[in-house]
């Protein structure tokens, strides 16, 4: 009699997938101790909590290749299946976490639709690539697992939304975060308890024994005191002497944006070791200034910049670049490149006394209560960096300056607030934006 054929599962599919994965981690795949943890761990709402350069989002997307092929730590999950990874913005999770889920599942990939931002494994399985700055718009489909990169940077609104989303098969799915940490949020108010379902792996920066030691050398040079401690040894710091200490989430951040401004300027700090950044600022007719858009991004170079700029103005219109007084011959680029780049007003303390101003300062709309200044929930580094940004004590106690970190952002919002400030600003005629 002939062989009868033995047929073949998705699962087992699946398992054939993982075990060749596992066979690879010795080559390919390499975690240190606390990688190795945070993925091979079964509980159902896993952070992993660390410094900078400790290969946070390494981890977190091989764990997110591992459930595409069926495995949560050590236990079985059906497969084919829908998971999702988010990222606080779009270029966060373009330039960053996306690409690394590429270099550690490629083998793995069968198609990448970036229209769509779906990505289809060679089992089937599919994997939805969304970002956390509208919460709203991550209500949808039922899903087996979620990956959030970077998840200090979200609101704890989306937390509660992908929670509700961890149902298909009807099975409860499992969550993963992983970030550096950003103050006591709602990330310390949750894993760190007693909760056996949630479990919290931590690393500093150090740790990471794939690292080249000169970096981590050169940064802790650089950082010191509370920075420091959140920054490269990954712990939850309760910030003190905040700078903006009117900033709440609650009452600054938006989703909803108006559809036309009356004046509109960009703030731009320089970098390339340290972040550059473009802040795109609306006003209203109400003289209300709205925080549109962020560029927050290292290592690029004034040519990159001009091309930014060029881009900003042609999305939001633009009317006049404030920029970091510093660079004389970057704002020369800039204005080589055909935009209209000035200056910016660099006095510190007035700057900052003009911000706190706006943000202590509210009045009725039609959408409410505001504050003078709003922002936008896709300006991620921003809020970031309000909620970080703090006073330098004397030895008698007293403020007399910011620390010189967590201000980048910072730095560029007060020379776009400054301007628009300033005695006698000509109003221009209001155009319409268009953000699709």
């Amino acid at each position: 009699m002939p062989r009868q054929k033995k047929s073949v599962t998705a699962s087992d599919i699946a398992l054939r997938l993982f075990e060749n994965l596992k066979q690879q981690d010795d080559v390919d795949i390499e975690l240190y101790n606390q990688q190795r943890d945070f993925v091979d761990t079964d509980t159902p709402y896993t952070a992993f909590v660390a410094g900078i350069g400790s290969g946070k989002t390494y981890a977190g997307c091989v764990r997110a290749l591992n459930a595409s092929l069926g495995r949560i730590g050590n236990r079985t999950i059906p497969t084919p299946n829908l998971g999702v990874i988010t990222a606080p913005t779009y270029p966060m999770l373009r330039d960053a976490t996306l690409r690394t889920f590429q270099d550690v599942a490629q083998p793995y990939i069968k198609s990448l639709n970036r229209s769509g931002m779906v990505i289809t494994m060679n089992n089937g399985s599919e994997i939805l690539l969304r970002t956390a700055d509208n919460p709203d718009r991550l209500r949808g489909p039922n899903v087996s697992w979620w990956y959030g990169d970077e998840a200090a940077m979200y609101g704890n609104d989306v937390w509660r939304i992908m929670i509700g989303r961890l149902r298909q098969f009807g099975q409860r799915g499992s969550a993963w975060l992983t970030t550096t940490p950003r103050g006591r949020n709602w990330i310390y108010q949750l894993f760190v308890n007693d909760d056996d379902n949630y479990e919290l792996v931590r690393a500093s920066s150090a740790d990471n024994v794939y690292l080249d030691r000169a970096i981590i050398d050169a940064w802790e040079t650089e950082f010191s005191g509370d920075f420091a401690r959140q920054e490269l040894l990954g712990e939850f710091i309760a910030h003190r002497g905040l700078v903006y200490e009117e900033f709440s989430q609650d009452r600054h951040v938006v989703t909803e944006l108006p559809q036309s401004f009356h004046h509109v300027v960009c703030g731009v700090d320089w970098g390339y070791a340290n972040p550059g950044v473009m802040l795109v600022v609306g006003m209203d007719g109400d003289g209300r200034l709205w925080l549109i858009t962020e560029r927050y991004q290292r290592q690029r170079r004034i040519e990159e910049w001009a091309d930014v700029a060029l881009e900003l103005r042609g999305m939001y219109g633009v009317d006049e670049f404030v920029c970091d007084p510093s660079e004389p011959d970057y704002i020369r680029t800039l204005q080589q490149a055909g935009v209209n780049a000035q200056r910016a007003n660099n006095t510190v303390m007035t700057g900052i006394q003009t911000v706190k101003h706006r943000l202590a300062t509210y009045g009725e709309t039609s959408r409410g209560r505001l504050a003078r200044l709003v922002i936008s929930r896709s300006c991620a580094n921003v809020i970031s960096e309000f909620e970080q940004y703090q006073w330098r004590e004397t030895r008698d106690g007293l403020h007399d300056a910011p620390i010189k970190t967590n201000d980048h952002a910072m730095d560029a919002l007060r020379y776009a607030v400054m301007a628009v400030d300033k005695p006698k600003q000509q109003r221009l005629t209001a155009r319409t934006i268009n953000y699709a």
